[in-house]
Order: structure tokens, then C-alpha cells, then sequence
């Protein structure tokens, strides 16, 4: 009996102890229930002539609450001097006492405090964004600018609301050598803006093409998104000789020398999925690949593996053309292992612009050695500036678009026969 009592008594000592250190530890790294439960008062518990010793925060709200209620600029700089007075590094205090001084005519003061505010390492989203709107009264754009930069830093969520501003300044002649700066030197929040800027059909072109030159002239090289989007941007706007002459020139020195009538018709490269190289698209049925197989001519060839599960729509590989209004020879190595198919697949050109089948292969199916196909085609002079190179399933019913095994694709050339005659 006396052994349990003392281990009781030993056991509580020890829980006591442990409370101890634990109180401490917490108070020690600054952490306590503060940090877990909002323990500032309501505004309506807030009196300044009270007994209550009131803090930074309190004074903040009753400035605010005075603004609102009374528009009294007097007791709004009272409370919010008395907030800076509790808090000398307030940068929100900072902010509105800045604000206080421009609607009292002391622009000079007002500037001089705001700038302040903004040098504040302890300055967060309560800070920038007021002086945002302080900045915009004053019209002192640089500022203004340079406020956004840190709200997309520090507050990313604000920036599908600032950035159609911040095109606003890049699109103004006085004001678009502040959006330059960034574009010279990107920062964190660059890719995003330029995305923005890509995809909104308000944003003119010929802004994106400047932005676009003075990223290629900067010591900070282009990214791929940033590349991709332009692309699509001017394909989009079905300027097609742009965005051809965007690609090659973003072309990576490895992959240069594939380009032809068609990109790398051998899939020796790694560059996919962009401008007018080859697309990937990505299907749970489906596995693209290059990879190695006998017979090959290069050192790769284009694997296509069907699990064969479900019917699917196949239209997964493709590549963009720019073609001129001129007959041409294509030819292409084939070979299948396995492949169950009815139907079959084939190799077509349509014309972009209405969808038109300029020239189709026979069906592709079984067949255990290399075959070579050929398909001679002309390229209509009218609505057909761009073509589409595709690989699809040769049938639109779905019964006949079950596919199983797998397909090796290797050499697609294309050559213009007139210049060949001649």
C-alpha cells in the first residue's frame, strides 16, 4: 500500500514538472494562447476614456471606427498617433496617418511617412495595400508599381486582382518602362503575370511580343512555360508565320538541326509538346514513347502501346505544319507487334482552318515487319495556311476503336514534289 502511495505521489510530482517545462518552453519560443485564441477585444468593447490600458490595435480600430462613423479626420489622427505611440512600428498606423496628412493637405509630410511605412521589415498586406491606394491618389506611378511588387511576393493571392492594373501600366507609353524592369530581371511572380498576360484576349499582341523581346534580351533566360504560352498565344490569334519563327528560334541547339517539312520525323529528339514539334497526349489506355527496337534507322523510333481495355477515340499524336500551296511526296515506316484492331489507324493532314482532310494514309494494322507507306498530296491555296499532321484511330464508331498490342512509327519524311521534278 505505501509503495502505490509513493508512486502516486511520484507520478504527480513528475506531471507537475513536466507542466512546468512545458509553460516555459512554449513562452520561451513566444508561443501561448494568444497564439491560438483572438484575444483582441471587439470594437464595441473598446472605450477610449476607459480603465482598460488600451493597445496598438485598440487605438487602430477606434481611428477606424471614427472614420467610419463621424469622417472626423481630427480624432482619426488622434487614435492613430496614439497607435504609432503603442506601436512605433505599426506599418498600418504608418499607412493611415500617411492617408490622414494627404486629405489634410500635407502632401509632402504624407509621401514622407508612407515611405516610411514601406521600408518597414515588419510591413505585411495591411501595410502595402493601403499605401497601394495612398500611392494612386498621389499619382506617383513608380511607387505604386513598386508597392504591387510586394503585394505579389508576400500575398500571391492578390494578384488575379492587381495584375489587370499592372497591364494597365504596361500598356500606358509613360508608364510601361516600370513594367520593363521586371521584365529585364523576373521576379518570383513574373511567370504568373506573363501567363495572365498570354491568356487574356484583352492583352494586345504587339504588348506580349515587347515583353517577350525584352525577356529574350535579359541575363535571365526564358523559361519553358514562358515560351509555350507566347506560342500558343499566337497560334491562337492564327499567326501562324510568328509563332513558326517564335518556335524555331526556341529551339535548344541539340534540336535544331530535326527541323524540316516535319520536325524530327525520326523522335531522335527530347523537344515535344510545344509550337510545332510532336504532342504526346496523354491517355490511361495509351503509353507514347521513342525508344529502341530492331530495324530502326536513327537510333530511336516512336513506340505507341494500347492496353486494349475500352474503345478510345484515338487522335493522340500530332504536329502542326506550315505548308505551302505546293504538291508533296509523305513516307513513313511502319510496324505493329501484336496489334489487334479492326479497323485499324491512319495517318492524315487537315487543313486547320475548316478541318478538311487533305490526304490520309491506307489503314495501318498488322504487320510484323517494317512496311513503308507513301501518300502524295497537294495543299489547297485557300483557307488552308496551317495543317495538322495526325495519327487516329481510321474509323469514328466506337466498336471499331478498340485497340491491343503495340505500333513502332519511325522516318516520316515529307519533300515538295515539284521542286523535285524540276
Amino acid at each position: 500500500m505505501m509503495v502505490n502511495i509513493l508512486l502516486w505521489r511520484g507520478a504527480l510530482i513528475l506531471f507537475a514538472l513536466l507542466t512546468v517545462y512545458f509553460s516555459v518552453s512554449y513562452r520561451a519560443g513566444h508561443v501561448g494562447p494568444d497564439d491560438f485564441i483572438d484575444t483582441r477585444r471587439s470594437t464595441a468593447d473598446i472605450a477610449p476614456t476607459g480603465w482598460v490600458q488600451l493597445d496598438s490595435d485598440d487605438w487602430f480600430q477606434l481611428a477606424e471606427q471614427s472614420q467610419a462613423k463621424t469622417g472626423d479626420l481630427t480624432l482619426d489622427q488622434t487614435y492613430t498617433l496614439k497607435a504609432l505611440a503603442a506601436n512605433i512600428t505599426s506599418g498600418r498606423a504608418l499607412a493611415r496617418l500617411a492617408d490622414i496628412y494627404y486629405e489634410q493637405g500635407k502632401q509632402k509630410q504624407a509621401e514622407e511617412i508612407a515611405r516610411l511605412a514601406s521600408r518597414l521589415v515588419t510591413a505585411q498586406s495591411e501595410t502595402h495595400l493601403p499605401l497601394s491606394f495612398f500611392w494612386g491618389k498621389t499619382g506617383k506611378t513608380e511607387e505604386i508599381v513598386q508597392t504591387w511588387h510586394v503585394l505579389f511576393i508576400r500575398e500571391p493571392q492578390l494578384r488575379n486582382a492587381l495584375f489587370p492594373h499592372m497591364r494597365a501600366m504596361a500598356r500606358d507609353k509613360t508608364t510601361a518602362h516600370l513594367v520593363d524592369v521586371f521584365a529585364k530581371n523576373p521576379p518570383v511572380w513574373w511567370e504568373a503575370f506573363f501567363n495572365y498576360l498570354a491568356r487574356n484576349e484583352q492583352t494586345p499582341i504587339e504588348l506580349l511580343a515587347h515583353l517577350y523581346q525584352v525577356r529574350l534580351n535579359s541575363t535571365t533566360p526564358l523559361n519553358d512555360n514562358e515560351m509555350k504560352v507566347y506560342i500558343d498565344r499566337l497560334i491562337k490569334d492564327k499567326r501562324w508565320s510568328d509563332a513558326h519563327n517564335v518556335w524555331l528560334k526556341s529551339l535548344p541547339t541539340d534540336a535544331s538541326h530535326y527541323t524540316d517539312l516535319i520536325y524530327d520525323g525520326g523522335f531522335e529528339s527530347e523537344w515535344y509538346n510545344m509550337g510545332f514539334s510532336w504532342f504526346f497526349q496523354t491517355h490511361k489506355q495509351v503509353k507514347i514513347t521513342p525508344s529502341i527496337t530492331f530495324g530502326m534507322e536513327g537510333k530511336r523510333a516512336l513506340k505507341i502501346h494500347f492496353s486494349g481495355t475500352k474503345h478510345i477515340k484515338f487522335q493522340h499524336l500530332w504536329q502542326r505544319l506550315l505548308l505551302n500551296s505546293v504538291p508533296y511526296e509523305l513516307t513513313m515506316r511502319f510496324r505493329a507487334d501484336q496489334f489487334i484492331t479492326s479497323e485499324g489507324l491512319k495517318l492524315r493532314i487537315y487543313c486547320t482552318e475548316n478541318n478538311q482532310i487533305i490526304a490520309e494514309s491506307r489503314a495501318l494494322k498488322e504487320s510484323k515487319q517494317w512496311i513503308t507507306e507513301t501518300m502524295t498530296f497537294e495543299i489547297p491555296p485557300d483557307n488552308c495556311e496551317s495543317q495538322l499532321l495526325r495519327l487516329e484511330a481510321a474509323s469514328t464508331y466506337a466498336h471499331d476503336q478498340v485497340f491491343k498490342g503495340t505500333v513502332w512509327l519511325d522516318s516520316i519524311q515529307l519533300r515538295e514534289t515539284i521542286h523535285a521534278e524540276q
